[in-house]
């Protein structure tokens, strides 16, 4: 007894981890359940996650794209039906997992758009654009005590409660899974997956969205204020099966054409980008040494991308000497001590040399290390910039000098 999927469709599986997701039917015969069967789960769109089975003698399963899979033998599926939440029901899912979780979502805090711990669940501000810090302050902190040393014996910090990151948007939800990528590559910095695997992201969308990154549960917007859950994780189930959640057909909205930025278009030439940027050091090195002028040496791109992961190290005594701690904060490629070494020496003396770094680093190593650009367009960069800097227009002005003496190599 088998599923038989459609002769023609793609395969994708909606996990990203090279294995199909798991879908558990239980089967009904002669109108009495009986038997359960678990099947591995293709389907042509990967936005579909199965949250919750119902007893109704029905001889498919209706997916989002109507792809049917059909039963062998005289038994019926019971059907999937999708799990939607009312907008104005988010605040009491909030408060529901507030007894559970700490909880941080994007809230309004002095003119700006913050993440931080909820207070009050109805101040959450669903639909936005970017916050002032990114995400990744919760899993990669500003200043985090790794370990202590006291009475000669190592103690290492003690585990967070589990947390819930509520409201992301979808290019912030991209960055922590590349992020997260990047942090498992040997050797990996247990220190943030450690936070991570203590984190359940939820993201909320105003589209579908066809092919999540990852995360554990994406509330898409569907007609009305109604929001349908799109589960990724256990985790996300365990959300999405809370009782706010109502078993409802919805009538799906259609994905409304994109808005992008030239810097999101792009993005999706990593290799043009990677290529124009190199050859930008000893071909274009003018707009360098302008942008080093220009650039006040501040670390605020670097503090608010979602991308950028370098820290240095701090060891911290206490007065009697009693506690060493080991500490990591966050560091800058862009300030000018980074790269200075105990001798003196510093290998990129100049904030030329500093501000290209950051470009390379992005655009060049990120892309030839993992195969895309350390990037998501997020925008937070040029907005908090205090010298103006747009990366959009830097990089614009070094692919179109590239492309002109490159003429067979167009955008």
């Amino acid at each position: 007894m088998r599923i038989a999927p459609p002769k023609v469709f793609e395969t994708w599986p909606i996990n990203r981890s090279g294995t199909p997701p798991k879908l558990i039917l239980s089967l009904s015969k002669d109108g009495a359940l009986g038997e359960t069967r678990t099947l591995d789960l293709w389907v042509r769109n990967p936005v579909f996650y199965p949250t919750e089975l119902r007893a109704h003698d029905v001889k498919h399963i209706l997916l989002k794209n109507q792809t049917k899979f059909h039963l062998k033998g005289k038994y019926d599926i019971i059907a999937v039906m999708p799990r939607v939440i009312s907008e104005k029901d988010i605040p009491d899912l909030l408060t529901s997992l507030k007894k559970t979780y700490t909880v941080f979502a994007p809230i309004a805090k002095n003119g700006e758009l913050i993440y931080g711990e909820i207070a009050d669940p109805t101040k959450v501000v669903l639909t936005h654009g970017t916050t002032l810090l990114p995400p990744k302050i919760y899993f990669l902190p500003a200043n985090e005590e790794l370990f202590k040393v006291t009475g000669g014996k190592v103690q290492e910090e003690k585990s967070k409660k589990p947390f819930v990151v509520f409201g992301l948007n979808i290019k912030d939800l991209f960055a922590i899974v590349q992020l997260d990528q990047i942090m498992s590559k040997k050797p990996a910095d247990t220190f943030y997956l450690k936070n991570r695997e203590t984190s359940t992201l939820v993201a909320i969308a105003e589209n579908c969205v066809e092919n999540p990154p990852g995360g554990d549960l994406i509330l898409e917007k569907v007609a009305g204020n109604e929001y349908q859950a799109t589960i990724l994780s256990e985790k996300g189930r365990k959300i999405a099966n809370l009782p706010v959640f109502k078993e409802k057909k919805v009538s799906l909205k259609k994905p409304s054409p994109e808005t992008r930025t030239k810097l999101d278009q792009m993005l999706l030439d990593g290799e043009l980008l990677a290529r124009a940027v190199e050859w930008s050091r000893e071909n274009y090195p003018e707009i360098w040494e302008r942008l080093g002028k220009t650039c006040l040496a501040c670390g605020i791109c670097t503090y608010v991308c979602p991308l950028c992961y370098c820290t240095s190290t701090e060891d911290k005594i206490s007065v009697d000497s009693s506690v060493c701690s080991r500490c990591r904060v966050w560091d800058a490629c862009t300030l000018p001590g980074f790269a200075q070494v105990a001798s003196g020496h510093n290998f990129r003396p100049t904030q030329k040399d500093r501000y290209f770094n950051w470009f390379y680093h992005k655009f060049v190593r990120g892309y030839k290390e993992t195969g895309q650009v350390l990037c998501v367009a997020c925008h937070r960069c040029q907005k908090y910039c205090p010298a103006h800097i747009d990366i959009e227009k830097v990089l614009d002005e070094v692919v179109e000098k590239f492309q002109k003496a490159h003429p067979e190599r167009k955008f």
